[in-house]
Formats: C-alpha cells, structure tokens, sequence
C-alpha cells in the first residue's frame, strides 16, 4: 500500500513537471521561432511542407498537451502523446549529435536573454541535450507504471 501512494506522488510530480516544461517550451517558441526553424532546417530529408507544419503546430501542441498532462485530463490520450513527444525530442536530439548540428534547438529559450531554464537545462545540441530528453524520456514512461502492479 505505502509503495502505491509513492508512486503515485511520483507520477504525480513528473506529470507536472513534464507538463510544465512542454508548456514553457511552447510558450517560448510561439514568442521566437528562428531557433526552431533552424533546427528543422537541418534535416534535408523531410519535406519543406512537413517542416512547415512542425514549426506552426508544435508550439500549440505542446501548449495543449502539457496544460492537459498537469491537469491529468485525458490520460489514455495525452500521456501517450506525451511520451510521442518527448521520444521525437529524444530521436533528434541522437540525430543533431551524430549529424554534428551546431547551435541551440531554442527548446528553453535564449540562454543570452537571461532565461533560466534555457542556462540550467540547456538547448545546444550534444550529450547534454541527449542525456536531458533521455530523462525526461523515462519520466515519460513511467506515467504508464500503474501503481497496482507493485507487491
């Protein structure tokens, strides 16, 4: 019983946090996109019409989903979507590291601006941005722990 509810306060805290933070990247991204548009510049082989609907609706759909994530309304959807999400940043941030892609992804924010997360969490292509979507990755995966499935 007591390692249900410790679970529960878990998923509880990564939900909000994961929440929060597709919530300000999305914020922050409908402010300055130039980071994200050259970010999606880079891979050549998806089409210039898809790139241009990553650019217009991620912003939004982080927006939406990290609202819903905090708020757990929808589960069975979001959290899926969610975790889609926070897979897709972990592929490109593999991708931006073995392609050798320089700058920042803007995820964060500025980190010149005086932004904190962009300064604590980082959003320059490395082992760094690969480490951080990793983690933020399996935060993800365990939302689908169901707490009854501990002895």
């Amino acid at each position: 019983m007591k390692n249900k509810k410790i679970i529960s306060y878990i998923q509880l805290f990564f939900r909000v946090v994961l929440g929060s933070l597709l919530l300000i990247a999305g914020y922050l991204k409908l402010q300055d996109n130039a980071a994200l548009f050259e970010s999606v510049a880079y891979i050549t082989w998806i089409p210039i019409g898809m790139k241009s609907l990553v650019i217009d609706l991620l912003p939004w759909i982080e927006i939406v989903v990290g609202g819903l994530l905090i708020i757990n309304l929808g589960g069975t959807v979001v959290k899926p979507v969610a975790s889609l999400i926070y897979f897709s940043f972990f592929i490109f941030a593999i991708y931006g590291l073995s392609a050798g892609i320089e700058g920042d992804c803007g995820c964060f924010g500025d980190p010149e601006s005086g932004s904190i997360l962009a300064a604590v969490l980082g959003s320059e292509f490395g082992w760094k941005m690969v480490a951080r979507n990793g983690l933020f990755l399996a935060m993800a995966g365990f939302l689908f722990w169901k707490p009854g499935d501990v002895k």
